[in-house]
Protein backbone atom coordinates (compact mmCIF):
# COMPACT_ATOMS: atom_id res chain seq x y z
CA UNK A 1 0.00 0.00 0.00
CA UNK A 2 1.28 3.45 -0.91
CA UNK A 3 0.75 6.48 1.33
CA UNK A 4 1.15 10.12 0.50
CA UNK A 5 1.97 11.49 3.93
CA UNK A 6 3.92 10.29 6.90
CA UNK A 7 3.84 6.55 7.33
CA UNK A 8 4.35 5.15 10.72
CA UNK A 9 4.28 2.75 13.38
CA UNK A 10 6.00 0.15 15.30
CA UNK A 11 7.60 0.61 18.63
CA UNK A 12 9.66 -0.93 21.24
CA UNK A 13 10.63 -0.77 24.83
CA UNK A 14 13.40 1.44 26.06
CA UNK A 15 16.15 0.01 28.18
CA UNK A 16 16.04 2.82 30.71
CA UNK A 17 13.40 5.40 31.56
CA UNK A 18 14.35 8.93 32.48
CA UNK A 19 12.94 10.98 35.35
CA UNK A 20 11.98 8.02 37.56
CA UNK A 21 10.73 9.40 40.85
CA UNK A 22 10.61 8.28 44.47
CA UNK A 23 7.59 6.25 45.56
CA UNK A 24 7.26 5.24 41.97
CA UNK A 25 4.94 2.63 40.55
CA UNK A 26 5.96 0.48 37.65
CA UNK A 27 3.30 -1.59 35.94
CA UNK A 28 3.12 -4.13 33.15
CA UNK A 29 6.84 -4.89 33.05
CA UNK A 30 7.46 -7.41 30.27
CA UNK A 31 8.46 -10.95 31.15
CA UNK A 32 10.42 -11.41 27.96
CA UNK A 33 13.50 -9.50 26.81
CA UNK A 34 13.24 -9.27 23.01
CA UNK A 35 16.75 -7.95 22.55
CA UNK A 36 18.47 -10.71 24.54
CA UNK A 37 20.77 -12.93 22.52
CA UNK A 38 19.08 -16.03 21.15
CA UNK A 39 15.56 -14.81 21.90
CA UNK A 40 12.85 -14.89 19.24
CA UNK A 41 10.79 -11.79 20.12
CA UNK A 42 7.01 -12.30 19.95
CA UNK A 43 5.27 -10.46 17.14
CA UNK A 44 3.15 -7.51 18.30
CA UNK A 45 -0.50 -8.06 17.47
CA UNK A 46 -2.06 -6.01 14.69
CA UNK A 47 -5.34 -4.18 15.28
CA UNK A 48 -7.92 -2.18 13.37
CA UNK A 49 -6.94 1.29 12.26
CA UNK A 50 -10.21 2.69 13.59
CA UNK A 51 -12.30 5.51 12.13
CA UNK A 52 -10.12 8.49 13.13
CA UNK A 53 -6.79 8.06 11.32
CA UNK A 54 -5.58 11.05 9.28
CA UNK A 55 -2.53 10.85 7.03
CA UNK A 56 -1.09 14.27 7.85
CA UNK A 57 2.52 15.47 7.57
CA UNK A 58 3.26 16.11 11.26
CA UNK A 59 6.88 15.14 11.88
CA UNK A 60 7.31 16.14 15.53
CA UNK A 61 8.19 14.90 19.01
CA UNK A 62 5.71 17.05 20.97
CA UNK A 63 2.22 16.28 19.69
CA UNK A 64 0.19 17.97 22.45
CA UNK A 65 -0.41 21.40 20.85
CA UNK A 66 -1.16 22.60 24.39
CA UNK A 67 -3.83 19.99 25.10
CA UNK A 68 -4.25 19.57 28.86
CA UNK A 69 -3.53 16.27 30.57
CA UNK A 70 -0.97 14.29 32.55
CA UNK A 71 2.32 14.40 30.60
CA UNK A 72 3.34 11.12 28.99
CA UNK A 73 6.93 10.59 27.83
CA UNK A 74 6.35 7.72 25.41
CA UNK A 75 9.42 5.85 24.19
CA UNK A 76 9.08 3.17 21.54
CA UNK A 77 11.56 0.82 19.97
CA UNK A 78 10.82 -1.09 16.76
CA UNK A 79 12.36 -4.54 16.28
CA UNK A 80 12.24 -7.02 13.41
CA UNK A 81 10.39 -10.26 14.06
CA UNK A 82 12.59 -13.32 14.12
CA UNK A 83 15.97 -11.62 14.40
CA UNK A 84 15.04 -9.06 17.05
CA UNK A 85 17.28 -6.50 15.34
CA UNK A 86 16.37 -2.79 15.63
CA UNK A 87 14.73 -1.24 12.58
CA UNK A 88 16.19 2.21 11.76
CA UNK A 89 14.59 4.78 9.47
CA UNK A 90 11.01 3.56 9.78
CA UNK A 91 8.16 5.97 10.48
CA UNK A 92 6.16 5.55 13.69
CA UNK A 93 2.82 7.36 13.48
CA UNK A 94 0.62 7.84 16.56
CA UNK A 95 -2.80 9.33 17.21
CA UNK A 96 -5.04 9.42 20.30
CA UNK A 97 -7.93 11.18 21.98
CA UNK A 98 -7.52 13.95 24.55
CA UNK A 99 -8.38 13.75 28.26
CA UNK A 100 -12.09 14.24 27.53
CA UNK A 101 -12.28 11.61 24.81
CA UNK A 102 -12.08 13.86 21.73
CA UNK A 103 -10.00 13.20 18.61
CA UNK A 104 -8.58 16.10 16.65
CA UNK A 105 -10.30 16.41 13.30
CA UNK A 106 -13.37 14.64 14.71
CA UNK A 107 -14.66 16.70 17.64
CA UNK A 108 -18.27 16.84 16.44
CA UNK A 109 -18.25 13.18 15.41
CA UNK A 110 -16.87 11.89 18.71
CA UNK A 111 -19.22 14.09 20.75
CA UNK A 112 -22.21 12.80 18.80
CA UNK A 113 -21.18 9.15 19.13
CA UNK A 114 -20.45 9.48 22.85
CA UNK A 115 -23.71 11.32 23.55
CA UNK A 116 -25.72 8.72 21.65
CA UNK A 117 -24.11 5.72 23.32
CA UNK A 118 -24.26 7.32 26.79
CA UNK A 119 -28.05 7.60 26.49
CA UNK A 120 -30.22 4.79 27.96
CA UNK A 121 -31.13 3.64 24.45
CA UNK A 122 -27.52 3.44 23.35
CA UNK A 123 -26.17 -0.01 22.50
CA UNK A 124 -22.65 -1.31 22.17
CA UNK A 125 -23.39 -2.18 18.56
CA UNK A 126 -23.67 1.54 17.79
CA UNK A 127 -19.97 2.09 18.39
CA UNK A 128 -17.80 2.96 15.37
CA UNK A 129 -17.33 -0.09 13.16
CA UNK A 130 -13.65 0.64 12.56
CA UNK A 131 -14.23 2.00 9.08
CA UNK A 132 -12.65 5.36 8.34
CA UNK A 133 -14.82 8.45 8.77
CA UNK A 134 -14.35 11.83 7.04
CA UNK A 135 -12.97 14.55 9.36
CA UNK A 136 -15.24 17.36 10.55
CA UNK A 137 -12.53 19.89 11.53
CA UNK A 138 -8.95 20.86 10.71
CA UNK A 139 -7.47 20.45 14.20
CA UNK A 140 -4.32 18.29 14.52
CA UNK A 141 -3.54 17.90 18.26
CA UNK A 142 -2.30 14.54 19.57
CA UNK A 143 -1.15 13.31 16.17
CA UNK A 144 2.35 12.99 14.80
CA UNK A 145 5.14 10.78 13.54
CA UNK A 146 8.84 10.27 14.13
CA UNK A 147 11.58 8.39 12.27
CA UNK A 148 13.40 5.72 14.26
CA UNK A 149 17.09 6.24 14.99
CA UNK A 150 19.87 3.70 14.49
CA UNK A 151 18.61 1.69 17.47
CA UNK A 152 15.03 1.64 16.19
CA UNK A 153 13.86 4.14 18.82
CA UNK A 154 11.46 7.07 18.80
CA UNK A 155 10.11 9.34 21.53
CA UNK A 156 6.86 11.29 21.78
CA UNK A 157 5.87 13.97 24.28
CA UNK A 158 2.13 13.63 24.69
CA UNK A 159 -0.49 13.18 27.44
CA UNK A 160 -2.06 10.05 28.87
CA UNK A 161 -5.22 9.61 26.78
CA UNK A 162 -8.67 9.94 28.26
CA UNK A 163 -11.57 7.65 27.42
CA UNK A 164 -14.83 7.53 25.54
CA UNK A 165 -17.78 5.17 25.25
CA UNK A 166 -17.05 1.50 24.75
CA UNK A 167 -13.24 1.55 24.47
CA UNK A 168 -10.41 1.10 26.94
CA UNK A 169 -7.80 3.87 27.18
CA UNK A 170 -5.49 3.43 24.18
CA UNK A 171 -3.16 5.03 21.65
CA UNK A 172 -3.25 4.11 17.95
CA UNK A 173 -0.10 3.65 15.90
CA UNK A 174 1.19 2.61 12.51
CA UNK A 175 4.64 1.62 11.30
CA UNK A 176 5.72 2.42 7.75
CA UNK A 177 8.91 1.65 5.85
CA UNK A 178 10.46 1.77 2.38
CA UNK A 179 9.32 5.36 1.97
CA UNK A 180 11.08 8.70 1.60
CA UNK A 181 11.22 11.54 4.16
CA UNK A 182 11.10 14.80 2.21
CA UNK A 183 10.34 18.27 3.62
CA UNK A 184 8.86 16.79 6.79
CA UNK A 185 6.56 14.35 4.95
CA UNK A 186 6.95 10.59 4.62
CA UNK A 187 5.83 9.38 1.21
CA UNK A 188 5.51 6.21 -0.87
CA UNK A 189 5.98 3.77 1.98
CA UNK A 190 4.33 0.52 3.03
CA UNK A 191 2.42 0.03 6.30
CA UNK A 192 3.82 -3.08 7.98
CA UNK A 193 1.98 -2.72 11.29
CA UNK A 194 -1.20 -1.12 12.61
CA UNK A 195 -1.71 -1.44 16.33
CA UNK A 196 -3.07 -0.07 19.60
CA UNK A 197 -1.28 0.58 22.89
CA UNK A 198 -2.91 0.04 26.29
CA UNK A 199 -2.19 1.23 29.84
CA UNK A 200 -2.19 -0.59 33.21
CA UNK A 201 -5.37 -0.37 35.27
CA UNK A 202 -3.67 0.94 38.42
CA UNK A 203 -2.33 3.93 36.49
CA UNK A 204 -5.79 4.70 35.13
CA UNK A 205 -7.29 4.45 38.61
CA UNK A 206 -4.73 6.96 39.91
CA UNK A 207 -5.57 9.22 36.97
CA UNK A 208 -9.36 9.37 37.41
CA UNK A 209 -9.52 12.09 40.13
CA UNK A 210 -6.93 14.30 38.40
CA UNK A 211 -8.05 17.27 36.26
CA UNK A 212 -8.98 17.35 33.43
CA UNK A 213 -9.75 13.61 33.50
CA UNK A 214 -12.04 14.20 36.48
CA UNK A 215 -14.31 16.17 34.12
CA UNK A 216 -14.63 13.31 31.62
CA UNK A 217 -18.37 12.47 31.71
CA UNK A 218 -18.12 8.96 30.30
CA UNK A 219 -17.71 5.63 32.02
CA UNK A 220 -14.18 4.33 31.56
CA UNK A 221 -14.18 0.87 29.97
CA UNK A 222 -11.69 -1.42 31.80
CA UNK A 223 -9.13 -3.23 29.69
CA UNK A 224 -10.87 -6.53 30.40
CA UNK A 225 -14.10 -5.27 28.78
CA UNK A 226 -12.47 -3.88 25.63
CA UNK A 227 -13.27 -5.85 22.47
CA UNK A 228 -9.70 -5.53 21.12
CA UNK A 229 -7.66 -5.93 24.31
CA UNK A 230 -5.95 -9.34 24.58
CA UNK A 231 -3.56 -9.21 27.55
CA UNK A 232 -0.82 -7.52 29.54
CA UNK A 233 2.30 -8.41 27.55
CA UNK A 234 4.14 -6.08 25.20
CA UNK A 235 3.02 -8.34 22.34
CA UNK A 236 -0.52 -7.26 23.30
CA UNK A 237 0.49 -3.60 23.16
CA UNK A 238 0.69 -3.02 26.93
CA UNK A 239 2.83 -0.02 27.82
CA UNK A 240 5.34 -0.40 30.66
CA UNK A 241 4.49 2.66 32.76
CA UNK A 242 6.35 4.33 35.63
CA UNK A 243 4.86 7.14 37.74
CA UNK A 244 4.77 8.65 41.23
CA UNK A 245 1.69 7.24 42.93
CA UNK A 246 1.59 10.22 45.31
CA UNK A 247 1.50 12.71 42.45
CA UNK A 248 0.58 11.16 39.10
CA UNK A 249 -0.05 14.65 37.70
CA UNK A 250 3.73 15.14 37.53
CA UNK A 251 3.84 12.78 34.59
CA UNK A 252 4.24 9.21 33.38
CA UNK A 253 7.16 7.49 31.68
CA UNK A 254 5.98 4.91 29.17
CA UNK A 255 7.98 2.34 27.18
CA UNK A 256 7.03 -0.27 24.62
CA UNK A 257 8.87 -2.72 22.40
CA UNK A 258 7.09 -3.15 19.09
CA UNK A 259 8.02 -6.27 17.12
CA UNK A 260 6.95 -6.15 13.49
CA UNK A 261 7.36 -8.19 10.31
CA UNK A 262 9.07 -6.05 7.63
CA UNK A 263 7.78 -8.42 4.94
CA UNK A 264 4.14 -7.93 5.96
CA UNK A 265 1.56 -5.32 5.03
CA UNK A 266 -1.05 -4.52 7.67
CA UNK A 267 -3.15 -1.45 6.92
CA UNK A 268 -5.70 -2.14 9.66
CA UNK A 269 -8.86 -1.80 7.58
CA UNK A 270 -12.08 -3.71 8.19
CA UNK A 271 -11.92 -6.98 6.30
CA UNK A 272 -8.14 -6.86 5.85
CA UNK A 273 -5.87 -9.55 7.22
CA UNK A 274 -4.88 -7.21 10.05
CA UNK A 275 -8.44 -6.84 11.32
CA UNK A 276 -7.80 -9.17 14.28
Amino acid sequence: MQRRGFLTAGAASVAALSGIRATQATAAAPEESPTAAGDAPPLTRNRLEGPYYLDYDLNRIDITEGRRGVPLDLRIQVLAAGSGRPLPDVAVDVWQCDALGLYSGYERTTLEINARDKAPSGAAGQLPSGRHLPPDSRTTYLRGFQMTDGDGRVRFRTIVPGWYTGRAVHVHLKVHHQGVLLDGAYADGTTMHTGQLYFPEDLLADLRPVAPYSSNPYRRTPNSEDRFYTGTSMADGMVEATWDRREVARGVDGALTLVVDPAAEHVGHVGSRSSG
